[in-house]
């Protein structure tokens, strides 16, 4: 009561409402805040993206264990579900789906031979072609019967693979024997006598134990082009052991046969800019154009190839986290 006598009689009266003015206000914030709070609580927000059979998030590689759009490199993965329906038979199609990486020299799959002539950014990166992360130095034209995805990583990718390419490295995920059996088999039919069967099949013996076999067979002839053809034919086992396991063990075996027939082109005889070589053959210079159908090689030209590789791969879970191959 000391404390008010100074006050004339008018503030006091204010001062005394403006009190009970805030007490009276201060429980209806609180039960709004209340409010709020229960509202927060009650609304649950979930972010979650859809696996995609053409849009793989996650690098079958274990050297990139995060998800390929947290990867800090530029990183295409090209899936199972793609190569299918595109009809990718061979690594060289496939990559089509990758800006800036194909086959660029001397026409598409390289050159007149079997092996793939890969560039990326504008250099040669037939060096830097990998199969489940071992270098594949073969020069061969690689078929995708047993292939899982295609990995491309743009870049530098020394310290993921060692020596390689600057331009960038590809990597080919073979199929493994996985915990449910299954088949699938495809046949095709196309122009220039085109026809290629592939059957695929998986087996579970026992509760950890499966088996898979991947066999092609293909056979064409070059389209527009007399005695030109093309044979390829490959299997590939593999068995599985410890599924499910914290030890697990892969056995895979591949084996692809090529016969083709070398493919030297057309003479450029009788189109614009032809100049012949020497004077003997100066006449040419006023013939006409060679007819595009002929094969100008010899009948004993021929580019056969064959590729055996085995690997095999063990690896122990010490943890959740952690795990050894």
């Amino acid at each position: 009561m000391e404390n008010n006598r100074n006050f004339p009689a008018r503030q006091f009266h204010s001062l005394t409402f403006f009190a009970g003015l805030c007490i009276g206000i201060t429980p209806v914030a609180q039960a709004l805040a209340a409010e709020e709070q229960t509202n927060a609580d009650d609304t649950l927000v979930v972010e979650a993206s859809t696996p995609s059979l053409y849009a793989p998030q996650q690098s079958a590689d274990p050297k990139f264990s995060r998800p390929v759009a947290d990867t800090t490199r530029t990183m295409t993965v090209i899936s199972e579900q793609v190569i299918k329906d595109q009809g990718a038979t061979n690594l060289t199609d496939a990559l089509k789906n990758v800006p800036g990486v194909g086959a660029f020299f001397a026409g598409e799959n390289g050159n007149s031979t079997t092996g793939d002539a890969i560039y990326m950014r504008g250099a040669d990166t037939s060096n830097s072609i990998y199969i489940d992360g071992i270098r594949d130095i073969g020069s061969v034209s690689r078929d995708t019967f047993n292939t899982e995805q295609v990995e491309v990583i743009k870049g530098p990718s020394g310290t993921d693979y060692g020596r390689s390419a600057p331009t960038g490295s590809i990597n080919m995920i073979s199929k493994q024997p996985r915990n449910d059996s299954g088949i699938d088999a495809s046949a095709s039919i196309g122009s220039a006598w085109f026809r290629r069967g592939t059957l695929d099949v998986n087996q579970v013996i026992g509760d950890t134990t499966a088996v898979r076999l991947n066999v092609m067979g293909e056979k064409t002839h070059d389209a527009g082009r007399d005695k030109v053809k093309n044979e390829r034919y490959g299997v590939a086992p593999s068995v599985a052991f410890g599924l499910g396991t914290a030890n697990r063990l892969y056995l895979n075996y591949l084996h692809v046969t090529q016969h083709n027939t070398p493919d030297g082109g057309i003479p450029t005889i009788g189109l614009p800019g032809y100049s012949a070589p020497s004077a003997g053959t100066a006449a040419l210079n006023h013939s006409g154009k060679v007819d595009t159908h002929n094969f100008y090689g010899t009948d004993s030209d021929y580019d056969d190839s064959t590729t055996d590789t085995a690997t095999m791969r063990f690896e122990h879970d010490i943890n959740d986290n952690t795990t050894i191959r």
